[in-house]
């Protein structure tokens, strides 16, 4: 039985109980009925802030948007179309904007009195998205997206906006086509835009290079020779200037090892625009047994000015050498040749006087450069274009063999260029004038084909063509007149045919050519096939290639090379290669080697064995490369000879300002450097003045150059820079120290003198600042108006910027330059929202400063107007 306490206590647990779900029942009630309350918007829980876009990777700016408190976004639509370049007004028929997206055909329309997008035939109603803050319409970001394909994501931790398109953005576009219009331009020779260029600089006689090379072999028990290259480079009478001589103690010096040459290069002349005195290549027809030593003259600027189409060069070096392309004095490409020594370029073909240069470059530190002079085989011209060459001089022999040659070519149409010239040999006694003819024509970039005729001598056809993207064929036809003294060793025909294919599967790649030789002779006929395949695969590298030769109906020889390299992941590479001889089924060569490169040092060791001479042959060699030198040791045992070889070679490039000496392990002859001095440019006049403080940067970009900045006097130097080349130079503001500091010239495009270092003075501005807060009183309560636009002018009343203010009132701008402005509000805008402003204008003076002016309390009162 329960006692009346018990009872008492079962009931007041029971109220408890009772109350405590009454209360759980009324804040669930509660929580059910204040969302209902909040599904529709409530733009008074809007706030206006700043935010960041980022669109494509491409651009970025800052705008001002309201954000719920639900993260919603609303966007200011003429601001955000005027960022993205999106043609977009203010609508004279309707209250609203009107304009195009994407294409001129698809119209779109915004009319606010409607509340709708209209968008081609789509129509999107925005009564529910579009907000208006002070005169300012902001519609949801979603809208958007439906409407015009722009897709806005909020990072609100960030404040920042991801921004897509379905469509390219017309910014994006202008920067493509200006990135293809560029390299176009470059690649015609017409200039790059930039803020300002530096041209060249003539001077008699100004700066020094020096390039130095020795050499010394010792075999035992034998011969020791010893060889030593000085080379000399400056300024003279306004033209490059480049002497060197080669010197080797078990020859007796002559003039031959003496190397000379003037050059004066000048793009802007008419006439003239390129001359060199002293010896000087020729693409001569007639064989030219000595180097000519004399004067060229011609009228072709040396910018690459490329044309449609280009053709192929395959050929072999020493295995894993690289191998630089350059065409008038501008790196293309390199290439690094495969275990049996093969790299190949396709050049393009380039309008008028060309030439190509090939450098190679071993592990060793060896170096070899290869010049040619590419008039022949394609010498193309742009339409209506006119250009010319004049050399001559003496053969350096002792028979003093005068020789002489102008040519010419005439860009006929778009496709066809004529040529043709006169050369002259005074060694040919009979007919020591050769008149010759040329005949260039590019039906399409895949075809070229070129004829020549030298009178009396030869009858010359090219022809090439590509079967696809890569497959290239070329057929090479010579016929020489039968008794001709002009050329020698020559066959009567020469009969080419080459077919060549890189090609690319996945991670497997390679390249594979054959050519077919026939030299028809008086007597006889040979014929040669060759036919090289190269493949790679990750970090193996396969090359095989067979020689056939045979004569008439003779038997033929054949030989077969097989290399293969691998690289291991410890950075050891291994290289064995066998030779096979078909005819006697055996092998007769076979060779390997190991090689490891550590930081700046190289190490290599190979065997081979020369199986039909009973030879054996084994190399060790080490370089290492110092900043101002390259050195290398070698040791060869063949013949039981041991012999020994040392090499160092480096230069040296004086004039780097501050007596700063530049010392380089690579060639510094023809080169030349810029020196940038940034400085604070408080007087604005251009020039480094005294009392004016140089600026110490943090980064400069150059284009096919690097930039070494020193701490200690802030000189920017850039070296080993082709002489004659413009490059282009480019400054951030970012990169200075100070925030109120602004480059007065961003781009620089800069024309490099030869053997010598220019200096380029780089104009820092120290730019002012000025801010305020416009105000609105209503009542008793003062507060900030946002995105009221204030108009900046100059002192001769031109508009210098405008500005929104912030959701505060408060509005700022850094960036103005030392003197007088005027700054007011928008008057159409103050007049479409009824308000007027005091004061009406307010006048402010930037005075010169190293941190920059600030100029403060430029505040503005707005008081709304009455009712009209």
């Amino acid at each position: 039985m329960k006692t009346p306490y018990c009872v008492l206590r079962s009931r007041s647990v029971c109220f408890q109980l009772y109350l405590f779900l009454f209360i759980l029942v009324s804040i669930h009630s509660n929580a059910q009925d204040t969302p209902v309350k909040e599904k529709v918007i409530s733009f008074s829980s809007m706030d206006e802030v700043p935010v960041e876009i980022h669109v494509e990777g491409k651009l970025t700016f800052e705008t001002n948007a309201l954000i719920t408190d639900s993260n919603l976004l609303y966007v200011n639509v003429i601001d955000l179309f005027k960022q993205l370049k999106i043609n977009c007004n203010e609508s004279n028929l309707f209250n609203g904007l009107e304009g195009y997206i994407e294409n001129e055909r698809k119209l779109f329309s915004i009319d606010y009195t409607s509340n709708q997008i209209q968008v081609g035939n789509k129509v999107v109603n925005i009564k529910n998205s579009l907000h208006v803050e002070m005169g300012i319409r902001y519609i949801e970001s979603c809208i958007l997206s439906e409407a015009f394909g722009l897709t806005l994501i909020l990072n609100p931790k960030s404040l920042s906006v991801k921004l897509t398109a379905s469509f390219e953005l017309p910014y994006v576009r202008e920067i493509r086509i200006e990135n293809s219009r560029n390299s176009i331009a470059k690649l015609q020779g017409h200039s790059i835009a930039v803020d300002t260029v530096i041209p060249r600089n003539y001077h008699l006689l100004k700066g020094g290079t020096v390039d130095w090379v020795l050499n010394s072999n010792q075999t035992v028990n034998g011969s020791t020779m010893n060889n030593v290259v000085l080379g000399l480079g400056a300024e003279l009478l306004y033209g490059e200037t480049n002497i060197s001589i080669n010197y080797n103690d078990n020859y007796r010096f002559n003039a031959q090892q003496l190397q000379y040459n003037w050059r004066w290069i000048d793009n802007n002349a008419k006439v003239i625009k390129q001359a060199q005195v002293g010896k000087i290549s020729s693409q001569s027809i007639a064989f030219l047994e000595s180097p000519v030593v004399g004067v060229m003259i011609n009228n072709s600027p040396n910018t690459v000015r490329k044309a449609k189409g280009t053709y192929r060069i395959n050929e072999y070096t020493e295995p894993n050498w690289t191998v630089e392309l350059y065409i008038n004095d501008v790196l293309i490409e390199y290439k690094v040749a495969d275990a049996s020594g093969l790299y190949f370029f396709n050049v393009p073909i380039v309008y008028g006087y060309t030439t190509l240069k090939l450098k190679f470059y071993g592990p060793l530190g060896e170096e070899r450069t290869e010049e040619r002079i590419l008039n022949t085989p394609y010498t193309f011209m742009p339409a209506k274009t006119f250009e010319y060459t004049i050399s001559g001089g003496v053969l350096q022999s002792e028979t003093g063999t005068q020789y002489a040659q102008g040519n010419f070519s005439y860009g006929l149409n778009r496709f066809i260029t004529l040529g043709g010239g006169v050369e002259y040999l005074s060694s040919i006694i009979e007919s020591p004038f050769i008149p010759f003819a040329k005949l260039s024509i590019q039906p399409f970039s895949k075809l070229i084909l070129n004829v020549e005729y030298a009178h009396e001598v030869r009858l010359k056809g090219l022809l090439n063509y590509y079967l696809t993207k890569s497959a290239l064929v070329e057929l090479d036809f010579t016929k020489y007149d039968k008794g001709q003294r002009a050329t020698r060793f020559n066959a009567l025909e020469e009969r080419k045919v080459k077919f060549s294919i890189p090609f690319k599967l996945n991670q497997f790649s390679g390249f594979s050519r054959l050519n077919f030789n026939q030299f028809v002779y008086d007597s006889f006929t040979f014929n040669q096939i060759d036919f090289i395949f190269s493949s790679y695969y990750k970090k193996v590298n396969i090359n095989s290639s067979t020689l056939i030769n045979w004569i008439d109906e003779r038997a033929s020889f054949t030989t077969t090379n097989l290399s293969l390299s691998y690289r291991f992941n410890n950075g050891i590479v291994l290289r064995p290669s066998v030779e096979y001889n078909v005819n006697d089924s055996k092998i007769s060569r076979y060779r390997t080697e190991i090689e490891k490169r550590v930081s700046k040092s190289y190490f290599s060791a190979s065997y081979e064995r020369f199986i039909t001479a009973k030879n054996d042959a084994i190399f060790l060699n080490f370089r290492y490369d110092f900043d101002f030198a390259r050195t290398g040791l070698s040791s060869f045992y063949t013949n039981r000879k041991l012999s020994f070889s040392e090499n160092a070679q480096g230069s040296v490039a004086f004039g780097g300002g501050n007596k700063y000496v530049h010392v380089d392990n690579t060639s510094s002859l023809g080169k030349g450097g810029i020196l940038f001095y940034p400085f604070l440019d408080l007087n604005q006049n251009g020039i480094l003045d005294k009392g004016e403080k140089m600026v110490l940067l943090n980064n400069v970009r150059v284009s096919g150059g690097s930039a070494k900045i020193s701490k200690k006097d802030s000189i920017v130097r850039v070296s080993n820079l082709n002489a004659f080349v413009d490059y282009n130079v480019e400054f951030s503001n970012t990169d200075l120290q100070n925030i109120s500091w602004k480059f007065k010239y961003k781009s620089f495009q800069v024309l490099v003198d030869p053997n010598q270092y220019k200096r380029v003075y780089v104009p820092i501005i120290s730019m002012g600042e000025m801010n305020g807060t416009i105000y609105i009183t209503k009542g008793n309560e003062t507060k900030g108006v946002g995105r009221i636009t204030v108009k900046i002018y100059d002192y001769e009343g031109r508009l210098v910027k405008e500005i929104l203010s912030e959701a505060d009132g408060y509005f700022s701008y850094l960036g103005l330059m030392p003197g007088k402005y005027r700054i007011s509000l928008d008057e159409e805008q103050l007049k479409n929202l009824n308000f007027e402003c005091i004061p009406k204008t307010r006048e402010v003076v930037i005075g010169i400063s190293e941190d920059g002016d600030i100029i403060e309390g430029l505040d503005f009162q707005m008081t709304q107007l009455p009712a009209r």
